[in-house]
């Protein structure tokens, strides 16, 4: 029976790559997806262009005014804009959806998806035509991957993996296991996408070419070696099942950057431990089992060699994370149409979503006024004056005086930043012209501390807009906790200014008379609007990581070539390991100081063994830092789960600094020692 079934199974294969097959299966994938993509980009465009004019005529809604709008949505439950009328009469039983407690529209963006509601095709994932960038993304990546399954001659497996998929996640769909289902179907299909762009890069690297054919050689052992299919294995399998871990009463938001942050750390830190194993591995067993000798008798010159197990390295990195980006990015459309909470709470934070999360920001600070030299050299010296030890000192030590000029200035600056109860103090903005001319959404983020910073109490604020009482938002924040703030685009002065005044409410009891006052860190008061979309921020962020696993491929290549298995991915790993903690090391830096050495008694033997180890161990630490420190900077997981711009410049620095400087050296220092070395020497055994 079964040899019955695998002969059909070899007719059927043998039948999809005729030419005749292939060519009807051509124009029928260009017929149908290329229609379908066409009617649904059209589509998109059409409800983005609703969501604008919905948007616009909803800014600034108020009942207190005597908005037409808003009379209209409290009265009738829908409005008319552009000649069309959106909403329901159920929409006027639900006024929490629409205003706040002072009559307002109070989420703009929220209202009007809830505007469109009907105007989106039945059957048809909202997702799918929320952002116009997505339905452009998903037309022209289903149409090209249904066309390479055709070329590859794949079209009989995608049938069998779809229907085995069907098979176990159709039971967890009938039984309601929604998230079960999508993640079994995931798995399928990454597994099935992994094997068909590794049969496209097989393809494409299959040339008498010396160094493609040592790519060649490699994608062949990093697609059938037991441990890279554990590790790719482990990638395929993980990541669908990930959306199960996520708190379900936790707000959308959380949920989706939860998911954000895990994914891309899962993805980047399975492909870093891959490519530093098999780069090991592909060298340093080549020269053990003396197989290098049949490669460099071809002949094969030493610096092709390495950079043809370079580019299968990178090549299997981005086959990994193309997978990985589809199947997260298609995660995330998913995650962001879950429930969330009733009335206005969940209208704002489906608008967090959107405008906070899957967008693309950039941040602006307040502009602080600074201390002139002479300001800061008076400061310096009246702080000396009152201090009873520095005042009788002849000469201050140069050290000493740096840092009480930091003191200085960090002191300046923190009072800049702080508000006492019942007061009041102005913050202007600048350079926010092209968020008031492009109408984005704008945001005000601020953290707070004050008195213990209980999380468990809440504080009144109120933030008044360009000194005008009239415009002017009354809050409760949570200590320690990030708030966001959607700000009208129209508040922004035609110079780009926006003054904002943060007025502390809190009133402390007579005994803890002078306590009280709000205080900010400077990177946590800013000014966001969108400059990106998120589909560009995360095609840029992925990058950045495939950038640094190159580095990883050819410094694991490098160490190979003069280094055992073992020594050469323990000395891999740790350099992995310190430019990734190394931003963390430059931060303990700035508290973890040894004493002067002046200031020691040469005759406490206890005390110079203490400053001579806490000298040798932050001079390690500073040239990992100094050696290491851009690996771990260039961390644009962290820009994309807070929703902020990675702009073009900081992927060309990445790729020019990691991706061309240090992968060069590390290639270099690989072809010296392996030019040096005697590859056939032959001991006679084995």
């Amino acid at each position: 029976m079964t040899a019955r079934w695998l002969q059909i199974f070899r007719r059927l294969d043998a039948l999809q790559g005729r030419r005749g097959v292939m060519i009807a299966l051509i124009v029928l994938v260009l017929m149908t997806a290329g229609s379908a993509a066409g009617w649904l980009v059209a589509v998109s465009l059409d409800l983005a262009s609703q969501r604008a004019r919905l948007v616009e005529a909803l800014t600034g809604g108020s009942l207190a005014a005597g908005d037409e709008i808003a009379i209209s949505l409290r009265e009738h439950g829908t409005v008319v804009v552009g000649g069309r009328e959106y909403g329901h009469p159920r929409l006027k039983e639900r006024p929490d959806l629409i205003f706040d407690e002072s009559g307002r529209i109070a989420v703009p963006g929220s209202l009007a998806e809830v505007l469109l509601r009907d105007r989106y095709p039945e059957r048809i994932p909202r997702w799918l035509l929320e952002q116009s960038s997505t339905t452009w993304t998903v037309a022209l990546i289903v149409p090209a991957w249904l066309l390479l399954i055709v070329l590859m001659r794949l079209a009989l497996q995608l049938l069998l993996t779809a229907l085995g998929t069907l098979a176990v996640a159709g039971p967890a769909l009938l039984a309601g296991w929604t998230q079960a289902a999508v993640a079994v179907a995931g798995i399928g299909f990454l597994t099935f996408s992994f094997l068909l762009l590794i049969r496209v890069a097989s393809f494409l690297l299959d040339s008498p070419r010396q160094t493609l054919a040592v790519a060649h050689t490699v994608l062949r052992e990093a697609s059938r070696t037991r441990i890279a299919l554990v590790f790719i294995g482990l990638l395929l399998v993980l990541l669908p099942l990930l959306p199960l871990g996520l708190d379900p009463d936790a707000p959308l938001r959380y949920r989706l950057q939860t998911f954000i942050s895990r994914s891309l750390g899962l993805t980047f830190y399975v492909a870093a431990c891959l490519t530093l194993i098999v780069g090991c591995a592909t060298v340093a067993f080549e020269i053990r089992d003396r197989q290098i000798w049949h490669v460099m008798t071809r002949p094969v010159h030493r610096l092709q060699y390495l950079v043809g197990k370079w580019l299968g390295l990178i090549t299997v990195n981005a086959i990994l994370l193309l997978i990985a980006a589809v199947s997260i990015f298609t995660f995330i459309q998913f995650l962001r149409t879950q429930p969330v909470a009733s009335g206005l709470p969940g209208a704002e934070d489906l608008q967090q979503v959107r405008d906070g999360v899957l967008t693309a920001r950039v941040g602006s600070a307040p502009e602080y006024p600074r201390l002139t030299e002479e300001q800061i050299r008076q400061r310096v010296e009246a702080v000396i004056e009152r201090d009873p030890i520095l005042s009788t000192m002849a000469e201050i030590p140069p050290g000493r005086r740096r840092a009480l000029r930091e003191e200085v200035i960090a002191g300046f600056n923190a009072g800049l930043r702080s508000v006492p109860p019942g007061a009041a103090r102005t913050y202007r903005f600048t350079g926010l012209g092209a968020a008031r001319t492009t109408g984005t959404t704008v945001s005000l983020r601020y953290k707070f501390y004050i008195l213990r910073d209980d999380e468990h109490r809440t504080f009144p604020v109120e933030f008044i807009f360009n000194e005008n009482p009239d415009l002017s938002i009354v809050r409760d924040f949570v200590p320690t906790m990030t708030h966001v703030l959607p700000i009208p685009a129209e508040l922004i002065s035609p110079s780009g200014e926006l003054l904002v005044t943060v007025h502390n409410l809190f009133m402390p009891p007579p005994e803890a008379a002078g306590m009280g006052s709000i205080n900010f860190e400077a990177q946590y008061f800013e000014v966001l609007h969108r400059a990106g979309s998120f589909e560009g921020n995360f095609v840029r962020a992925m990058l950045v990581h495939w950038t640094k696993l190159a580095f990883l491929a050819m410094l694991a290549i490098a160490c190979a070539t003069f280094l055992s298995f073992p020594v050469a991915c323990l000395t891999a790993f740790t350099i992995f390991l310190g430019g990734t903690v190394a931003p963390f090391l430059a931060l303990s830096l700035r508290l973890y100081e040894p004493p002067e050495f002046g200031r020691i008694d040469p005759t406490d033997i206890a005390l110079l063994l203490q400053w001579a180890f806490q000298s040798a161990v932050r001079g390690i630490a500073m040239f990992i830092v100094m050696m290491l420190e851009s690996f771990g900077a260039y961390n644009p997981t962290q820009r994309l789960v807070e929703g902020r711009l990675i702009p073009w410049r900081e992927v060309a620095g990445s790729g020019l600094r990691i991706g061309v400087l240090w992968t060069a050296l590390a290639a270099v220092v690989g072809w010296i020692v392996l030019r040096r070395r005697e590859l056939a020497t032959y001991s006679g055994q084995g």
